[in-house]
């Protein structure tokens, strides 16, 4: 150690000290001597681990830094994915992803000694890739949830997003252990053409890619359009003809709604004031100064209002509350066109304010909407029950029966005399023009022959033909949209149902076309549950399992997979069309993000639940094992 020292004391190295009267001084002067230094550097470098030890140490502490920094980004990725919120803004440096993590710099140092050292890591493609993976994660948990259930069946609508680009969302329908069917989201896809074919194959590579096998499928739900329904060429047959246990339902909301636009039109005086009411909300919503007419009106006549909008084109059964809206501010709405009509301005607004105030000052037309409003509430109710996830289809032809059954009750003449009185007294309470004969169309020839046509005595008699004539046309066509023998799935599923009902397996066909029933052992489970249970539905059948102990649940097992082949057959396509609003994730400002990044983002924004409980230490080891770069900078050590 002291080799290298020029000025050694010999009384503290060799000959030793004997001078104890100045000792205390003598060993502050060796404190202070370069010997005595010297050798004290020396002993602390012994003590010292290795150069290589403390290199090492040095970069595992780098590395605990930079995992803590990669998880505060994948945190702040996962929250705007969440959100719903635009990762980027014009550049990458401006966005809602640049700022969230300046921000969280200013409580983390490892994150803002992270960001100062590595940029790239805020450039989009470690964005994609950190989305990529939190997406599977989330659908990793989704499909595993589902494979546990074995058997799904799946729900495809269509769309277009803002540029134009033809959007199919996929969702899968299951039932979980508790016999409650769930419907999930899987994901968007963007098929090169709308025919059925093409549809049924991004299906098929749909489902390979979740790793659900075709021959699991036990139902498929889609809009009646050709595509999808077609009977020889449409996606539903591709699909049935490969795997034939997938039962088809065409969308029981999307019937409903076919069913009001069928009735509307077949009656001149509901189609009518349909249009008029449309044409109103569309004045009223062209620009602030209108709207602002309105609202001043209804202030001083009844002191609130409720907005006029123009009605949707496609859904005709989300016309009930804006036909009620207009009947309950009827008043408001003629003093409000009256002061559009009245003004000064040569704008077109001012002209279709004036026609229309015409209109709505003819009893006719209160009449119409009065006339439309016996029905519409009747489909809305049946809508919306339809669109529930655990909708079932005995369910749905049950809520039929019940529409046709009050529809029949509506169509009577005292009905019909007491909505015309009604409207009668509202007529001269508002001063309108009294409803009268509208002139009669003399019918040709070929069609009445020599006789003289029906002409109505009253305008009461020929208006209670067009109310009978619109009820008349909703009862056909629920009869026809909804006829189980118009549908080869429901005519199976019906099959089914009376077997689990009846307590008899007769029909073997049926039941020997299902590889997972054993018709023998089902033989003897359905007499043992008819005995003690005696459910006469599907509903009954699952609440009997659901309350049943383990015991004696795995003793009738077979009655279990019969109710399970029912309850997963989607009725509606409704969950598809509710994962259109997460388009709303690509627009106009957001129109040149990619097709994985839209269907990623998607999933995670619709499954927020799902995201929460993706681990992200999961996420970032694998994010950080992609590259021997990574690794070193990242380590082996756990994330936390």
């Amino acid at each position: 150690m002291l080799e290298l020292s020029t000025k050694a004391d010999d009384a503290f190295l060799s000959k030793g000290f004997c001078n104890w009267k100045k000792a205390i001084d003598r060993f502050k002067g060796h404190e202070k001597s370069a010997v005595h230094l010297h050798a004290a550097s020396q002993l602390a470098q012994r003590r010292l681990a290795p150069i290589e030890a403390q290199l090492s140490q040095q970069k595992a502490a780098e590395q605990q830094k930079c995992r803590i920094a990669l998880m505060k980004l994948l945190s702040s990725v996962r929250y705007l994915l969440r959100q719903g919120l635009a990762l980027r803004g014009h550049s990458s440096h401006a966005g809602n992803y640049a700022e969230l993590v300046k921000l969280r710099c200013d409580d983390s140092n490892e994150l803002r000694a992270f960001v100062n050292k590595i940029t790239n890591y805020m450039s989009p493609e470690p964005q994609n890739e950190m989305i990529r993976l939190l997406s599977h994660g989330v659908l990793d948990k989704i499909t595993q949830t589902i494979k546990a259930t074995q058997y799904f069946a799946i729900v495809v609508d269509g769309t277009q997003d803002c540029t134009g680009i033809e959007q199919e969302s996929i969702c899968i329908r299951y039932v979980a252990h508790d016999l409650e069917p769930h419907e999930v989201f899987v994901g968007l896809y963007q098929p090169s053409d709308t025919k059925g074919a093409t549809i049924a194959a991004v299906i098929e590579d749909a489902l390979v890619r979740l790793d659900l096998p075709l021959n699991d499928l036990r139902g498929q739900t889609y809009d009646g359009a050709a595509n999808m329904a077609g009977e020889y060429n449409g996606c539903q047959a591709i699909i049935s003809q490969k795997q034939p246990l997938a039962l088809y339902m065409h969308c029981g909301a999307h019937c409903s709604n076919l069913v009001m636009e069928s009735a509307a039109i077949a009656c001149p005086l509901v189609r009518d004031a349909i249009s008029c009411v449309h044409e109103l909300g569309v004045v009223l919503s062209r620009s602030g100064k209108l709207k602002a007419v309105f609202v001043g009106t209804a202030d001083d006549l009844v002191g609130h209002f409720a907005t006029i909008k123009p009605l949707c084109p496609t859904r005709w059964l989300c016309r009930g509350t804006a036909l009620q809206r207009v009947i309950t501010q009827y008043e408001v709405l003629l003093r409000s066109l009256e002061e559009i009509a009245a003004s000064h301005s040569v704008s077109e607004a001012a002209t279709k304010a004036r026609g229309l105030l015409h209109r709505f000052q003819d009893g006719t037309l209160l009449l119409g909407i009065r006339v439309a409003l016996s029905v519409f509430p009747v489909l809305e109710e049946l809508n919306r029950a339809l669109q529930a996830r655990d909708a079932t289809v005995g369910g749905m032809l049950q809520a039929v029966d019940a529409v046709k059954l009050q529809l029949s009750q509506v169509r009577s003449d005292e009905q019909f005399t007491a909505l015309f009185t009604e409207v009668n007294a509202t007529v001269a309470q508002l001063d309108l023009k009294t409803i009268s004969l509208p002139r009669q169309r003399r019918p040709p020839s070929r069609y009445s022959g020599a006789g003289s046509s029906h002409v109505a005595a009253s305008a009461e008699q020929h208006y209670k033909a067009e109310y009978f004539q619109f009820i008349d046309a909703a009862l056909v066509q629920l009869g026809v949209r909804f006829d189980p023998a118009e549908s080869s799935g429901i005519t199976r599923y019906l099959a089914l149902e009376q077997v689990l009902t009846s307590g008899e397996s007769n029909d073997n066909d049926v039941i020997s076309s299902y590889p997972e029933l054993d018709a023998t052992r089902l033989a003897v489970q359905l007499g043992m549950f008819k005995l003690q249970f005696n459910s006469d539905s599907l509903a009954a059948a699952k609440s009997a399992i659901q309350a049943m102990t383990p015991a004696v649940r795995a003793l009738f097992s077979e009655v279990e997979k019969l109710v399970r082949l029912m309850l997963v057959c989607p009725v509606s396509s409704c969950e598809a069309e509710r994962s259109f609003s997460s388009l709303r994730l690509k627009t106009w400002l957001r129109n040149s993000m990619t097709q994985e990044r839209l269907c990623s983002v998607a999933l995670c924004h619709v499954h927020q639940d799902v995201l929460d409980t993706v681990s992200l230490a999961d996420v970032a080891a694998e994010f950080a094992g992609r590259s021997d770069i990574r690794k070193s900078m990242f380590g082996n050590g756990p994330f936390s």
